[in-house]
């Protein structure tokens, strides 16, 4: 890995064709990539590496990777009948008084307060 001597930049390989050349043959240089400055190279090695492509990835945003944290019980939902929710609880009045417990459903992520 080479850096510019101008900006500091990493330089990048690249070939080009010299089309005064009667061989035509490509050329390897190497150019930064912030500045543009060039310059000839004598050894430029490129390796290049196929990924695998057959991982699936699976994108959660943050909403749904909370809710799949949570504890999950038993719970019919009023607005699509499945059975399964999360819960927790929060203290919403003075501290003398129960904790009110709520649940969201696992699929239509309705919520609730039990009754």
């Amino acid at each position: 890995m080479k850096f510019c001597p101008e900006c500091s930049a990493k330089m990048r390989p690249k070939k080009i064709i010299d089309e005064s050349s009667s061989k035509s043959r490509p050329k390897s240089i190497i150019i930064c990539s912030s500045c543009g400055y060039q310059e000839k190279s004598r050894r430029v090695t490129v390796k290049e590496k196929k990924l695998d492509d057959t991982k699936n990835i699976k994108v959660v945003d943050s909403k749904t990777q909370k809710l799949q944290s949570m504890p999950t019980t038993k719970a019919n939902c009023h607005k699509c009948g499945h059975d399964s929710a999360y819960f927790w609880e929060k203290q919403t009045s003075s501290l003398e008084e129960a904790s009110t417990q709520f649940f969201r459903c696992a699929k239509c992520e309705h919520t609730w307060r039990a009754s």
